[in-house]
């Protein structure tokens, strides 16, 4: 993938070389050594994951909880552990952290943002970013109740 992204930015520095393109330079050498950078990067970003899987597997062998329950357990816990605060019961999570959930659900409904979404590609940045908090602060707190719960002794057997 490398050789191949190599050999497009070539191509495409000796077609500006080589041609006459009288102002329109992008139409193929630009695109060809566009296109040739991008192979570039994937083949080296796709090189470095291979070169790094058995770091990551090892990682992840060595800090996964045992019995933090799998993706629909942890969203079976979710109900629970943001209306325990409320209740009055043991909370998992404090009050604030479940008003700042219910902020950022608010936020990605209200019409109204920070960055206009009629940007284009700059304008969902903001809800890419609230909304990859929110899922991935839900799901770590969710695992940590399934693993509290267990660890008290009231775990919900699939």
């Amino acid at each position: 993938m490398i050789a191949v992204g190599g050999v497009l930015v070539l191509a495409g520095l000796i077609a500006l070389g080589v041609g006459d393109w009288s102002g329109q330079w992008w139409l193929l050498p630009g695109g060809l050594i566009a296109a040739g950078i991008g192979v570039l990067v994937a083949g080296v970003v796709a090189r470095v994951r291979r070169r790094l899987a058995p770091l990551r597997a090892a990682r992840r062998v060595a800090t996964s909880a045992p019995g933090t329950g799998g993706p629909v357990q942890r969203l079976r816990a979710i109900p629970s552990m943001i209306a325990a605060p409320w209740r009055g019961g043991e909370a998992a999570v404090p009050r604030y952290q479940t008003v700042l959930w219910l902020a950022g659900v608010l936020y990605l409904i209200w019409p109204i943002d920070v960055i206009p979404d009629l940007l284009p590609l700059v304008g969902i940045t903001d809800d890419i970013g609230v909304g990859a908090w929110l899922v991935t602060s839900l799901y770590a707190e969710a695992g940590n109740q399934i693993a509290r719960q267990r660890a008290v002794g009231g775990s919900e057997e699939d």
